[in-house]
């Protein structure tokens, strides 16, 4: 073998080149980073819109289930359900999203009220039941009432009651049980109408939120609309761990344990809205590109991240029959406790490492512990 000396000056170029040059293959694998605006354009073009859309197909899917089942009876209460569990998880993959036409006019707690821990629903529910007043059958009557008596939780109560079925009954109580369900189910299709009319044209929300500036009201720059975006997926794994694990945990622990009263439990749909959340915020994550802001001297994170996004999915299709069948045992913890750990790591490495990096100001509220 022969050894060439170079000159010292020419060594040190050579050996700054090779260090500086990337490795073969690597280029390809460098995530690009985006800038606040395109992060803004893709949450709302390829991310929001395409969801709001699927909600709308799904209420009105639903509306026209439970209207069905007003007309033929009983055998249709099972395409109605199947129908609620569609709107279920369409909503879950939008329910963190608190900003812009759904935030406004309680369209978040008209769809979804929760958490309902004395049972607003069922028992507003029961009093609406025993007035039978017709006026609030008719289109937009709801819309007056409690927020506990228009959506999916005040839904869940009437088409999941094997004691009093759907459909089943042809006397006058059952005829008016029926009409409220399928009020309800019409409410909820023009609730999700308000919100996605909300975002189109020219006054919409898209446009508000695209086009900040010195002339927008809402927003001033992409730095004030990125934040929008990033609150929201801070926020989605924040009410994923506190609605979800969190309570399970603390009731499994308990000594003695004792039972929490979790979301869509009668329906059976727990974990199937758990799962549409946390298939979305993997999606909406990716989306905006925040693996390329991962800090060049913690590549350990480049594996965390999407180790930890899919671990979440899978302990999550795994909670339903853990909780039915194994509740309380090591198995059952050891779900919760993985899930809680990743999604306070995935939390914390947004809001401490990925959002400063990329020029993202959260703000003390997002910043402020776990």
């Amino acid at each position: 073998m022969i050894f060439v000396r170079l000159p010292k000056p020419l060594l040190v170029a050579t050996l700054l080149i090779a260090a500086l040059a990337p490795a073969a293959g690597s280029a390809e694998a460098l995530p690009i980073r985006k800038t606040h605006a395109t992060m803004v354009l893709d949450a709302v073009d390829k991310f929001l819109l395409p969801r709001i859309e699927a909600l709308q197909q799904t209420t009105g899917a639903l509306e026209a289930a439970v209207g069905a089942v007003c007309r033929e009876g009983e055998p249709a209460l099972t395409a109605a359900r199947a129908a609620f569990g569609d709107t279920v998880r369409a909503w879950g993959g939008l329910d963190f999203v608190r900003f812009g036409p759904s935030a406004r006019e309680h369209r978040l707690e008209r769809i979804f009220f929760w958490p309902d821990p004395r049972a607003f629903a069922s028992r507003q529910l029961k009093q609406l039941l025993a007035a039978r007043k017709p006026d609030l059958l008719a289109p937009g009557a709801l819309s007056s009432q409690s927020v506990a008596v228009q959506g999916l939780t005040a839904l869940e109560v009437l088409l999941f009651d094997d004691k009093a079925p759907l459909g089943a009954g042809k006397d006058e109580a059952g005829t008016y049980r029926c009409a409220l369900a399928a009020a309800i189910a019409a409410n909820i299709h023009a609730v999700a109408g308000e919100i996605a009319a909300g975002w189109v044209g020219g006054d919409g929300f898209r446009t508000k939120i695209l086009a900040p500036g010195s002339d927008n009201a809402l927003y001033k720059d992409a730095g004030e609309t990125v934040r929008e975006v990033m609150k929201a997926l801070v926020a989605g794994i924040e009410l994923c761990r506190d609605r979800f694990i969190l309570p399970e945990l603390t009731g499994v622990t308990a000594n003695p344990p004792r039972r929490v009263r979790l979301a869509f439990e009668a329906s059976g749909l727990t974990g199937a809205y758990l799962k549409s959340s946390l298939v979305a915020l993997k999606e909406l994550y990716e989306g905006i590109g925040l693996d390329a802001y991962v800090p060049p001297d913690k590549p350990w994170m480049t594996s965390f991240l999407p180790t930890s996004w899919n671990s979440l999915l899978a302990d999550a299709d795994r909670l339903d029959n853990l909780r039915a069948t194994e509740r309380g045992s090591e198995a059952h913890l050891h779900a919760l406790r993985k899930m809680r750990f990743d999604l306070s790591g995935i939390r914390q490495i947004i809001v401490k490492e990925l959002a400063p990096n990329a020029d993202i100001v959260m703000g003390f509220n997002e910043l402020d512990g776990d």
